[in-house]
């Protein structure tokens, strides 16, 4: 295929994107449930495969792209997940503040290789972390204020210092994601902060007191509750919004046409159309 072809087709996929999620004429009735299966927890991931993953406690159980349960991994020595990243299915990263560890699954939910002992680092205070690019983890202290990438041989390649000095204020992070090499995050009270694979400030995108987001598709997709979804466009800077078919979910995922919704008692997924 010529990359005049490539090309046509991801402008394509992308208009097509754009007139899906954003339209104002999206609701309830141009959803389709695609299944909905028992679940209990207290969030919910995706990865680029279409698998969901949801966390309660000590538990991280994923589901297949069909909605059929795959396996259930827990490691009641270390306590409750604080945060899961899929970024890469294949190396799934759970991170367990109480314990200062980090544990590495593979795709079929099964530990891969020794634990992350944080302390063995002098990073037993660390509060965030998150996968990165070429299986990478960023971390961050938040009494040091100090933001760390390690590589996939855990080598330190990035050490910011001091971040509240280079901010001008004592940030309080809760959450950390990575997007096509840039980090992002969220500051409640000032908004999510952006920088750079080298831990370079960029700049900071001025929506504040959001508990989690998603970045897909040049877009900081979140909710404040309710049945509606809110897309931030990162190179547009401006916002469209997305009905989505019920109120009472506790978490919500977008992956190409899908919308996942993690509900009291199940995991409900809705294509859109037809």
């Amino acid at each position: 295929m010529s990359k005049s072809s490539n090309t046509r087709i991801i402008l394509q996929l992308s208009l097509a994107f754009s007139l899906l999620f954003f339209s104002p004429s999206v609701d309830a009735q141009s959803w389709t449930k695609l299944y909905s299966v028992p679940a209990s927890g207290n969030s919910l991931t995706t990865d680029n495969l279409g698998n969901a993953y949801v966390i309660k406690g000590d538990m991280i159980t994923k589901y297949k792209d069909d909605g059929s349960l795959f396996r259930i991994y827990s490691n009641k020595r270390l306590g409750k997940i604080t945060s899961a990243d899929v970024l890469n299915p294949l190396k799934i990263i759970l991170f367990y503040k109480d314990f200062s560890r980090i544990v590495f699954l593979d795709n079929t939910v099964t530990e891969n290789g020794n634990a992350l002992n944080l302390e063995d680092r002098q990073l037993e205070l660390a509060s965030l972390a998150c996968a990165s690019f070429d299986n990478g983890i960023w971390l961050y202290d938040p009494v040091r204020y100090l933001l760390l990438r390690y590589n996939q041989q855990l080598q330190e390649t990035v050490r910011i210092t001091n971040l509240n000095q280079i901010l001008g204020y004592a940030p309080q992070p809760d959450f950390l994601t990575e997007y096509e090499n840039t980090l992002y995050m969220n500051e409640p009270s000032r908004g999510v902060l952006r920088f750079d694979i080298f831990g370079t400030y960029l700049s900071t995108i001025p929506i504040t007191n959001l508990v989690k987001f998603q970045v897909s598709d040049e877009r900081l997709i979140y909710s404040r509750g309710g049945s509606k979804l809110i897309a931030y466009g990162l190179k547009t800077l401006s916002s469209d919004t997305l009905t989505v078919p019920t109120i009472d979910h506790i978490d919500a995922r977008w992956w190409k046409d899908r919308l996942y919704l993690l509900r009291k008692d199940s995991l409900t997924v809705f294509k859109y159309g037809n």
